[in-house]
């Protein structure tokens, strides 16, 4: 099997889990955060999660929002894009970032360890600080 093939799609979010080092879980972006990644036969990738419910700015422009509007915003969402490359022997997808909401990750990168079953991918981090972020993903049809 081309486990290439296996990744390239649009997958939707099924849950996204934070698991402390003490066995804490905990839900970034609630238990209901939506967002989609979606990898491509070229080798690009692109994923952006938010917090289902954000406030609405004030003005309807997103250029002149409040101080607490654009905290709210950002602290909702979350995004990035650029390459990626696998690595099966290590069961390894490695993000080579090139644009992101997150300033400190543009030109770096992000590996996460991935499984496939039953139609979904399980996506998780290396251990950040004392945190490992776990992402269940749906392809979409």
């Amino acid at each position: 099997m081309d486990i290439a093939k296996e990744f390239i799609g649009v997958w939707s979010l099924v849950k996204w889990t934070a698991r402390e080092a003490d066995g804490r879980e905990s839900h970034p972006f609630g238990e209901d955060a939506i967002g989609q990644i979606l990898y491509d036969p070229n080798g690009n990738m692109m994923v952006e999660l938010m917090k289902r419910e954000r406030k609405l700015f004030a003005s309807g422009n997103f250029l002149q929002g409040t101080t607490e509007e654009i905290l709210s915003a950002y602290n909702g969402f979350f995004a990035y894009s650029g390459t990626y490359t696998i690595d099966t022997s290590a069961k390894a997808v490695t993000h080579h970032i090139q644009i992101s909401h997150f300033p400190n990750w543009v030109g770096h990168d992000q590996i996460r360890y991935y499984t496939f079953s039953d139609g979904q991918l399980r996506l998780s981090t290396p251990v950040i600080g004392t945190t490992q972020h776990e992402f269940l993903w749906q392809r979409k049809q």
